[in-house]
């Protein structure tokens, strides 16, 4: 989630004078909002300052956010939406840190893989990511929370695919037909890809939060995640 791309940030020359004169102010308004937070972290950094460094009214900040955490989540809109466009495969194979555990096999690297630049993005801007991920997990219903939240629903459904692959290989074609033709009672086809998608995407939240706090080893956080993932892998695979 590091990718910088301007998309998200210079208007389209097809829109109107007035929709490219709003489309502008908003542009200027994400550049200054990033800065500004990267620079001095969220809790130091102001509407006003924001409003100041992009040469616009205080006012029309809160037009395109109405809080400042809003000016927050529509900043990680912006540069997850952009890494989104950006990247079709991530590669971020270093997150598979020496001496991890590795029962899930390559069913958890994919995982690990999917969930890298979020990892790395939230340890480059730990402060920013602990009110990212209280807003993620907690945060009230407004319109850029809810667009993270959709990216967040593509990753998880990223991940349940990834596991249901594992499940499909671990079971075998046979078992595979098997269970299409009987099923299990009371639970839909996929049902634990999901929910396993969710308890990792959670957990990755939690954990790099504890590590921000130093409630386990900064060292160590790639090997818990990694352990997360496999435990959840061989929980999904348990559930056929």
């Amino acid at each position: 989630m590091e990718t910088r791309d301007d998309t998200e940030l210079a208007p389209s020359a097809t829109l109107g004078r007035r929709e490219r004169a709003k489309a502008e102010k908003r542009a200027r308004i994400l550049a200054a909002a990033r800065a500004l937070f990267e620079e001095r972290g969220f809790e130091r950094t102001s509407m006003s300052e924001v409003a100041r460094a992009a040469d616009v009214a205080e006012g029309t900040v809160f037009q395109y956010a109405a809080t400042k955490v809003e000016l927050l989540m529509m900043v990680v809109d912006a540069l997850w939406g952009a890494h989104e466009r950006a990247t079709t495969t991530p590669s971020f194979s270093a997150f598979v840190a020496p001496g991890a555990a590795t029962a899930g096999g390559e069913t958890a690297d994919r995982i690990a893989e999917l969930i890298s630049p979020l990892v790395t993005a939230m340890r480059r801007w730990s402060e920013l990511a602990t009110w990212v991920a209280r807003e993620i997990l907690f945060g009230a219903d407004m319109p850029h929370r809810r667009r993270v939240l959709d990216h967040v629903d593509r990753l998880e459904e990223q991940i349940a695919a990834r596991l249901q692959d594992g499940q499909a290989d671990a079971s075998g074609a046979i078992g595979a037909a098997r269970d299409g033709a009987t099923g299990t009672a009371g639970e839909e086809p996929g049902a634990a890809a999901a929910t396993g998608a969710r308890l990792i995407v959670a957990g990755v939240l939690a954990e790099l939060n504890r590590s921000r706090q130093g409630r386990i080893d900064g060292e160590d956080v790639d090997v818990v995640l990694r352990r997360l993932i496999d435990l959840v892998v061989a929980g999904a695979g348990a559930a056929r």
